[in-house]
């Protein structure tokens, strides 16, 4: 048989490029696969030829695929009917399926794709879960692990050599001597390039063995990877060293080395050189705070100093003080308040401040506000931000080309302009960042709306004559922003239609991130991303970082925004933009699609890709510049809800009355309520509990019942024997403490088709609670319902659940004061979460018995997380509405985590949500991965958990 060199030399077909050494080696590698049935995976062909050569050495091979992304690919022909080509991103679901369709599994797996590690590590774990056991998964040209533009370094930690090396850790799994999973060795690899791992393959990897520029890992099953038990040879006696016939038959290399939990470099959660990556990150970050706020208090001081000592200031010191009281009081009202609009009018702004004062004082008041009013110089922290993470380099736009060429096509986006009376300057630079864009397969379709400045028609036409990619139409008369907006999308005959306004501006990637998407997401109908704001110098601020598409949150904002990119048929399917919602046009036009798609079908990027411009007059600076705006906007959502078949009542956000609250109608029979609330002891709190309950709820329809878990105390007994017998049954449970036990054994009793699990240290403030919660858990696609609950000081303890934050989740807007609207006003706004607290929580009775109720492994802590959780994933959307509010004293029963033991259990807590939901807890839709999961909720995260490249 001749060897693979010898093939390589005589062949005259199509081109095929390897080392030399890699042909030497694979002979050797290889060689017990020759006369082998084998079905192979090549990922990376270029020409093809290695497709040709392999048929010919391996001649009795059932099947050989080669994938590649490069479309050109498509032309390759082949006379081997063994021989099969798919064209596309091998990391890709689409991709990988077309693979799998042509073989299900491989006994040889070849990775000569794009060299870059990032590809490598995504490839080995989507791919190595196909490898048949006893086969090989083969790396090449592992040299450019050692460059930069191949994402590598001598010492970088996630270079695909790195990677390589961290799997000979994998093989020795059972000698660690920490429980600890296979993956969780590799979780900084899945943090920064997204790769999920299967624990089962890789208790697979059987042998590392790396050549120059090689790396062979070899597959068996879990069993045969073990060390197995010690065999001992011999009869005589020991006369050096004794010891070994005792041995035999054991399992442990050395005894009393097996437990390691106490060495410290086996206790660490991540790699000393992945730490040093993390923290030289912070670092930079940190010297580049210093200086810029060493520069700006120098600058501040001087500037102090030279304004306290000028002669004007001194004279004018009485009269300012005088000034400086009356208006501290008026705007005391107005933020007390939140103005008079939407609100009642002056009499009860007067009244809502009188009562504000009894409560809490002048001086607390003034306190308050001078805490509202203080916020951390965000913008430059934000610049700071956009400087390390949001801004490309000629290298970074280069990777951006060539991954354009390796796209398996090409969609054209109709970019849709509607102009009229622009600042010229601000125009010139809104065609000028599509001109720039670093994906050229688009169109810029303009319709100038009968603009009265002839600056605006020389503007156009110099661009126009520049690129015939521009298109311009120039209207007779002035048709308002929809009736321009329909002239525009005439021109458009792109495959997706992206919206710009004549002042803002793209980012210089947007559309390749766009076109991106589309490729990875050939389902998708619209398309959304993050934005920020720009002012007339040009400078970027205030980004929106939003969620997922948020059905409930929508309602209340259009928190899609801008960029917004719709596949061309949708916008012609619901015909366009329509007048008479002039202002709030995009928003009216995304109802109207989205009611034609599937929530999976509305995807969102999440990069900041358009540049929203802040100028007099604009909406980006206020909502209240265009109040017209805000009223279609309302409107538009009454009519998509009427359209939809749900009657429910659109309203002012009673905190923010540019938003929109949506009080949906409960059922003409509304369904009994079943209120479980475990306690024990403290009848002070459950006495303020069930009565707030009983005195202050206006909902007519429920039943109360009280798990007792063990109370000895005589106030207790007293309490539930005058508590009302036809609307409280009280169930005694003496069994050891396990919150959700006790939940589940009340839901088990409960009566009613709604079950309200509620903590015996909640105290109902709102008397319609509990319709604002039935409202929205009696519709079939809603999960859990959860309320805003307050401390008693008067700031929030539970605005929602954000997963991740803390490492398992956190509360989002905790501690926030009363009056504060929060990250884009998303404390003062229902919409839907991952999570919400059990401390207050609505749920349809068969809803959660579908998911087998609060899962008991889980007594105290995380339970209602993991509850929320599996009720997510179950296909329904949980709900957290701020317009059913409650005070809380929180664990005031069960105290607080400050034992041993408790800390113990904890931490086991901790571990099993961990272990069960993995990078789940780092990736909620409901927040953005350019927020920080390990320090204050909605900050920024140094670094972002997404890349854009």
């Amino acid at each position: 048989m001749k060897s693979l060199l010898e093939l390589y030399r005589e062949h005259q077909g199509k081109v095929s490029d390897k080392w030399s050494l890699y042909l030497d080696e694979y002979d050797r590698l290889f060689s017990g696969f020759r006369n082998q049935p084998i079905r192979l995976l090549e990922i990376g062909i270029q020409n093809g030829g290695s497709l040709e050569i392999w048929g010919k050495y391996f001649s009795n091979a059932e099947s050989l695929i080669g994938c590649d992304i490069n479309p050109d690919c498509s032309k390759l022909s082949y006379d081997d009917h063994r021989i099969s080509v798919v064209v596309g991103d091998a990391n890709t679901d689409t991709t990988e399926d077309e693979i799998i369709a042509c073989s299900s599994s491989f006994n040889l797996i070849i990775d000569d794709g794009s060299h870059v590690s990032d590809d490598i590590v995504k490839s080995f774990a989507r791919y190595f879960r196909h490898l048949n056991e006893g086969g090989l998964f083969v790396i090449e040209d592992l040299h450019c692990s050692y460059w930069s533009n191949f994402q590598g370094g001598l010492y970088y930690p996630y270079s695909s050599l790195s990677f390589c090396k961290r799997l000979a850790d994998i093989v020795n799994h059972e000698h660690w001597g920490v429980e600890r999973e296979r993956k969780q060795l590799l979780q900084g690899f899945t943090k920064q390039f997204s790769a999920d791992f299967d624990e089962l393959s890789l208790s697979k990897i059987h042998s590392i063995e790396f050549v120059n520029s090689i790396c062979i890992i070899r597959k068996q099953s879990t069993q045969l990877n073990l060390l197995g038990s010690r065999f001992i040879a011999g009869k005589e006696i020991e006369s050096v060293v004794s010891g070994h016939y005792e041995l035999s038959g054991t399992t442990s290399p050395v005894k009393g080395q097996g437990d390691q939990v106490n060495n410290p470099w086996s206790r660490m959660l991540v790699s000393p050189e992945e730490d040093w990556e993390s923290l030289s990150k912070v670092v930079v970050e940190k010297d580049q705070q210093i200086a810029v706020l060493s520069q700006a208090v120098t600058q501040r001081d001087q500037q102090i100093s030279a304004y306290l000592n000028s002669r004007s200031y001194r004279i004018t010191s009485p009269l300012r003080y005088g000034a400086h009281q009356v208006t501290r009081l008026r705007n005391l009202l107005h933020r007390e308040t939140l103005s008079t609009e939407g609100s009642g009018g002056f009499r009860s702004s007067v009244r809502s401040l009188a009562i504000a004062l009894r409560r809490k004082g002048l001086k607390r008041l003034f306190l308050d506000r001078f805490e509202k009013k203080y916020d951390p110089d965000l913008d430059n922290l934000y610049k700071k931000w956009v400087n390390l993470y949001d801004t490309l380099d000629d290298s970074k736009r280069e990777k951006i080309r060539g991954q354009i060429q390796k796209f398996p096509y090409h969609p054209l986006i109709s970019i849709v302009m509607p102009v009229y009376n622009p600042p010229a300057k601000f125009l010139n630079a809104a065609i000028e960042s599509v001109m720039g864009q670093l994906y050229p397969h688009w169109e810029l379709c303009i319709a100038d709306d009968a603009s009265t400045n002839p600056e605006i028609r020389q503007v156009l036409e110099h661009h126009a004559a520049q690129d015939d990619r521009i298109k311009v139409f120039y209207r007779s008369e002035n048709g308002h922003i929809s009736e321009a907006s329909n002239s525009a999308l005439s021109l458009a005959t792109g495959d997706f239609v992206a919206l710009l306004d004549h002042d803002d501006e793209l980012s210089e990637h947007a559309l390749f991130c766009v076109a991106k998407t589309i490729v990875q997401n050939p389902e998708a109908e619209i398309i959304y991303s993050d934005e920020d704001k720009i002012d007339e110098s040009g400078q970027r601020f205030q980004p929106y970082f939003k969620c997922d598409f948020n059905y409930e949150l929508f309602l209340a904002q259009n928190m899609v925004g801008h960029l917004t990119v719709y596949r061309h048929t949708l916008v012609e399917q619901v015909e366009g933009f329509r007048g008479e919602f002039n202002g709030s046009q995009d928003y009216d036009l995304l109802f109207r699609a989205i009611e034609q798609v599937s929530t999976r079908q509305i995807v969102h990027i999440p990069h900041v890709l358009y540049h929203w411009r802040a100028i007099s007059g604009s909406t980006a600076l206020s909502s209240r510049a265009k109040s017209y705006a805000v009223e279609a906007g309302r409107k538009a959502v009454a009519e998509h809800l009427r359209r939809s078949g749900v009657q429910a009542e659109v309203l002012p956000a009673p905190s923010a009355s540019v938003y929109n609250r949506v009080r949906f109608q409960l059922p003409s029979s509304p369904p009994l309520v079943s209120i479980v609330i475990p306690t024990r002891d403290r009848s002070d709190l459950l006495s303020v509990c069930i009565s707030s309950i009983l005195m202050r709820t206006s909902y007519p329809n429920y039943e109360i019942i009280v798990i007792d878990n063990g109370s000895v105390e005589q106030a207790t007994i007293d309490l539930f024997e005058r508590l009302p017998s036809q609307i409280v049954r009280v169930i005694q449970d003496d069994s050891p403490f396990n919150f959700s036990a006790l939940n589940n054994r009340g839901v088990q009793l409960a009566q009613g088709d709604v079950i309200c699990l509620m903590n015996n240290d909640i105290e109902v403030l709102t008397p319609d609670w509990l319709e604002e919660m039935v409202s929205f858990a009696v519709r079939p696609n809603i999960g859990c319902v959860g309320a805003r609950l307050w401390y008693p000081d008067g700031s929030i303890q539970h605005g929602g659940v954000i997963l991740g934050l803390g490492g398992v989740a956190g509360h989002a807007h905790l501690m926030l004061r009363e009056g504060d609207l929060g990250y884009f006003a998303r404390a003062v706004l229902h919409q839907s979460l991952s999570v919400v607290t059990a401390a207050c929580l609505v749920v349809r009775k068969n809803v959660f018995e579908s998911v087998n109720g609060l899962d008991e492994s889980l007594a105290v802590a995380f339970n209602d997380v993991d509850f929320c959780i599996r009720v997510r994933d179950a296909g329904y959307r949980n709900i957290w509405t701020p317009y059913a509010e409650m005070i809380h004293h929180e664990s005031a029963t069960r105290g607080y985590e400050t034992t041993p033991e408790k800390q113990a259990r904890f931490s086991l807590e901790v571990k099993f949500m961990q272990d069960r939901w993995g990078e789940k807890l780092n990736q909620d839709p409901a927040y953005n991965p350019n927020l920080a999961i390990d320090k204050n909720v909605f900050s920024y995260a140094f670094p972002p958990r997404v890349n854009c490249l």
